[in-house]
């Protein structure tokens, strides 16, 4: 099997058959300073219908991605541009490896970043305002604690208000 690269037409060839597909380049999402390390989705948008993209780095920051309808060319068709909506965490990457993974709360409400070395930053959407995209409020609130080695386990309770975790010392937190 073998893949031919050509201008937005990929060919994907095997021995008794041959198929096409045309791939086209949706977004370009260009923020982050380092290396990317998750992408989470907002599964239930407080407030509107938004879709938003949560998106860690070994930068230190965390930043939330919105569509935004765009008018171009001469019959203004409209197409959706990816902008940093938000973004969290500390300026310049000073923390040491940057954030690891991050995550939504299960109600789309709360956005979380945990780094190297097991701590976390949590964030809270405040105000939704439906009538202004984009107009979310965000605050950094108190973040988890309660493990002094590696966390071996993380997992929502079924209603979404409660995370559990576990460490190497066998005490959930």
């Amino acid at each position: 099997m073998y893949l031919t690269l050509c201008p937005a037409i990929y060919i994907c060839s095997a021995v008794l058959s041959t198929q096409q597909f045309s791939i086209t380049f949706d977004a370009l999402l260009v923020g982050h300073e380092a290396g990317v390390t998750s992408l989470a989705w907002r599964t239930t948008p407080i407030g509107h219908s938004r879709d938003t993209l949560l998106s860690t780095s070994t930068d230190s920051s965390l930043i939330l991605w919105s569509p935004v309808s765009v008018q171009s060319g001469p019959n203004k068709s409209t197409s959706a541009l990816w902008i940093n909506q938000q973004r969290f965490g500390d300026v310049g990457g000073q923390r040491l490896g940057g954030f690891v993974g991050g995550l939504w709360t299960a109600d789309g409400s709360e956005a979380l970043a945990w780094g190297w070395s097991g701590g976390w930053r949590r964030w809270r959407c405040a105000q939704t305002n439906e009538e202004a995209t984009g107009n979310e409020v965000w605050t950094e609130v108190g973040a988890l604690t309660g493990h002094a080695g590696p966390v071996k386990g993380v997992a929502w309770s079924p209603g979404g208000e409660y995370l559990i975790s576990a460490g190497s010392v066998g005490v959930p937190s």
